[in-house]
């Protein structure tokens, strides 16, 4: 598992979800720049945040390490 994996699967639960990016951001407070870092993998995500979206996605935290 690589840090872009993880990314690519944040991205496409996100997609697979119909969310935009502005919408993701103002329900889970997070700022846009920071959270299109987590999708490009330019930035470390927390597991706390990890968590969070897998709450917001409603999936298993563990569909965000393995390859799709």
């Amino acid at each position: 598992m690589t840090g872009i994996q993880v990314a690519n699967n944040i991205k496409a639960e996100r997609i697979r979800a119909g969310i935009i990016i502005d919408q993701l951001c103002l329900d889970l407070d997070i700022s846009k720049p920071t959270y299109i870092a987590y999708e490009k993998d330019a930035s470390k995500i927390q597991t706390l945040t990890l968590l969070k979206l897998a709450d917001y996605f409603k999936c298993d935290i563990n569909m965000f390490f393995y390859k799709k």
